[in-house]
């Protein structure tokens, strides 16, 4: 059996977005229907070759990295089926978040959380674990109701809450391991819009009383220069007005603090002093706080085309207040300063096997900095900070777990196993990543 015409490329180096992995796998396919992934699944059984999927490589690990077939499912997008009754809708893996919104919201519908990046695929997003924040909301996997999984053997299976419940719990927050993500049918609400509201406080007014700071608004998240003891706040309210005039604006302003924070990376690298000067300077023209409206999907998120690199810990949110004062002085003594902020939001718990919001209710704690040598140091410190405290690693981060540090936090680590060695007992689906924080599969008995 040959791979289809057109679908299969020679190897070539491929490298995720921010720099940080890169591989040149045997073969390259990419896959424009289901077809071509039940195809590429055959063949690489049929070689004894991995098989990793890759969406656009916006994880900061070489979680999709291979030596084998790297299957490439941007071309694989798209509505199969929309349900305004439900309502819901069922998309291919390939697709990206930005595009489901605009089709969302020309239906009259949309998701009711995300997080910032709207340049992830579906099943990216779902398979590492992304988030939004609102206490009252469980990660993007909350939105799902069901997906198709192709497995090991070529076979495309179905499950949801109601059908092969036990392979839904595991398959949602999978990390690729299972198989490859085809169709996930994603909840939706009618669409919203949401007033966005800026602000500074003391930091130690917020974690004081953490839990109530997570529960003032519906979507409340802060985050905190390495040098300041205040914090700025961001609260998400929905509201029934109107898209402000200058929503677009103030959207286009957190791409340009962006901007400004990886100019600051740059110039620290010659003057570490110039990188609080940079970040703290008024500028002209500067908008000041927000305080306006737009359509939920915006408000969410906003384009971020400088790359960085980060990581993030979820922390069960009553480990929260400890963590934070940790990490804060960890990073104010550290030698390096980083432009970029840590950033607390926080989510429900959920039900999913592998989900670093599992059972729990959860703060995410994230620091990102530019992507220099000297900032990988600050990495490690602000890491075992925050695994003293029970923290999960986001699987699509940069983190140094292991599946030794990492089988007591889940509780559901032993039944994630016993399904994987029953879908994969030859290591398809396995990675040098895969290895060190899964270990490798095991036959099952």
């Amino acid at each position: 059996m040959r791979m289809r015409t057109g679908r299969s490329h020679a190897p070539n180096v491929w490298r995720n977005w921010a720099g940080s992995a890169q591989c040149v796998p045997s073969r390259l396919v990419r896959a424009t229907d289901e077809g071509d992934i039940v195809e590429a699944v055959n063949q690489a059984a049929s070689r004894g070759l991995t098989l990793r999927a890759a969406g656009t490589g916006h994880s900061f690990n070489p979680i999709a990295t291979t030596s084998g077939v790297l299957l490439d499912l941007t071309g694989y997008t798209g509505i199969v089926a929309l349900d305004p009754e439900t309502p819901s809708v069922t998309v291919r893996g390939g697709t990206l978040l930005k595009e489901l919104n605009w089709a969302l919201d020309k239906a009259g519908l949309a998701l009711s959380n995300m997080g910032t990046l709207e340049d992830q695929t579906i099943a990216g997003a779902i398979s590492t674990g992304n988030h939004g924040s609102g206490l009252h909301h469980r990660p993007f996997s909350g939105h799902v109701l069901g997906l198709t999984l192709v497995t090991a053997d070529g076979s495309v299976r179905s499950c949801g809450p109601e059908e092969n419940p036990e392979l839904f719990q595991a398959a949602v927050t999978s990390l690729g391991a299972l198989g490859v993500i085809s169709t996930v049918t994603l909840r939706c609400v009618p669409k919203f819009n949401l007033r966005v509201t800026e602000g500074s406080q003391p930091l130690e007014s917020i974690l004081e009383d953490i839990e109530a700071y997570a529960g003032s608004a519906e979507h409340a998240t802060f985050s905190l220069k390495g040098w300041s003891d205040n914090a700025s706040t961001l609260k998400l309210e929905p509201t029934d007005a109107p898209v402000s005039v200058d929503a677009a604006r103030r959207r286009r302003a957190n791409t340009l603090g962006e901007v400004r924070c990886a100019t600051a990376g740059l110039v620290g690298r010659i003057d570490q002093r110039a990188v609080q000067r940079i970040m703290t300077a008024q500028l002209g023209g500067s908008a000041g706080p927000a305080d306006y409206v737009d359509v939920s999907y915006n408000a969410f998120t906003f384009p971020q085309p400088v790359k960085f690199l980060s990581l993030e810990y979820a922390l069960p949110l009553t480990r929260a207040t400890d963590a934070v004062r940790n990490v804060h002085e960890d990073v104010k003594r550290f030698g390096l300063r980083t432009p970029y902020s840590i950033t607390v939001r926080f989510g429900a718990g959920d039900e999913y096997l592998l989900s670093p919001a599992q059972g729990r209710t959860t703060a995410y704690v994230n620091i990102t900095v530019p992507r220099t040598v000297g900032y990988t140091e600050l990495l490690r410190v602000f890491e075992a900070a925050l695994q003293e405290h029970d923290g999960r690693p986001h699987w699509g981060k940069a983190h140094t777990a292991t599946a030794e540090s990492l089988e007591d936090l889940y509780p559901g680590w032993k039944t994630f196993q016993d399904i994987r060695a029953e879908l994969d007992p030859d290591n398809m689906f396995t990675s040098d990543y895969l290895r060190r924080v899964l270990g490798g599969t095991r036959r099952a008995h």
